[in-house]
């Protein structure tokens, strides 16, 4: 059966949801420094840069990863069109970073341009190449890689990297196990036939549905930090919603830890942590933002 051209295969392809979050990231983190609406305008360079370095790391990931693709249902139509144009894709790859460095080197301060080679590389090399098919931690510290355009936004303008920035890639970092795991237990399957490491895989649902548990409790616990520290540098907009965010994660990571369900039941914890992620990084815009301030 030819493969459909269409949204869901070119979200497949770049990764196009990992690369939104990966903005809006960015967007937080820039709103940690600007300090004039007329700032903004260096959003541009920095949205295109970012958006097109993680576009490649996507595509990179795709062509790596071919020969465990077609032993995963999830993504063995994937597989069949980026192998059959290898060639094409390497090329893309290439064009879509050139084009990713030129945009950022041209606009943005150098500072920015190599915390967004950082997010490539350690995206690429670090979780793809070394250690997603090495060990079961391959996720928790893979996850740096959605950090760095935290503060890639901060570093746009001036190079400097402000405490909010620091957070907002510290709590990018801890979510990161909870969500992905939360995934990875509906897909454990395609992870085992792939003999790759993905903790449900190699250590079960009930330690893994445990191992979600104790890191959304570290992660409410982190969420809540510029509540009581505010030099931070985040208004009470964030600090009083910080409260009932923190319980968006947690109250689901528990009910699903004590209910014992099915493993696709866990889709819908992945649904809430990218909720979760997503308010919390507009509650920062909105916190940062100069008119509020």
């Amino acid at each position: 059966m030819e493969q459909k051209w269409n949204f869901s295969f070119f979200n497949n392809i770049f990764k196009l949801e990992i690369t939104f979050l990966i903005d809006l990231v960015a967007i937080a983190g820039f709103f940690t420094y600007t300090e004039s609406l007329k700032d903004t305008i260096f959003l541009i360079p920095l949205l295109v840069s970012g958006s097109l370095a993680s576009m490649a790391s996507g595509v990179f990931n795709n062509i790596y990863d071919t020969d465990i693709d077609s032993k995963m249902e999830r993504v063995s139509k994937r597989r069949k069109v980026v192998y059959r144009n290898k060639s094409k894709m390497i090329i893309l790859l290439i064009v879509l970073f050139a084009a990713s460095m030129i945009v950022g080197f041209s606009y943005l301060n150098y500072v920015s341009v190599i915390y967004i080679i950082a997010g490539f590389l350690s995206y690429a090399f670090l979780y793809t190449v070394v250690l997603k098919r090495r060990t079961d931690l391959n996720i928790v510290f893979g996850g740096i890689a959605g950090s760095f355009p935290a503060l890639a936004g901060s570093a746009a303008i001036s190079g400097t990297v402000t405490p909010a920035a620091i957070f907002i890639a510290v709590l990018v970092f801890v979510w990161t196990p909870t969500h992905f795991w939360s995934l990875a237990i509906k897909y454990k399957d395609d992870y085992s036939s792939a003999n790759i490491p993905m903790l449900p895989a190699v250590k079960g649902i009930a330690i893994t549905r445990k191992y979600i548990l104790i890191n959304s409790i570290f992660l409410a616990i982190v969420t809540i930090i510029p509540f009581v520290y505010s030099r931070i540098g985040l208004n009470l907009i964030y600090g009083i919603a910080s409260v009932p965010l923190a319980l968006w994660i947690l109250i689901p990571s528990y009910y699903y830890f004590r209910r014992k369900g099915e493993a696709k039941e866990y889709r819908k914890l992945f649904s809430y942590t990218n909720g979760y992620l997503t308010i919390a990084l507009i509650l920062i815009i909105i916190s940062t933002f100069t008119i509020l301030k």
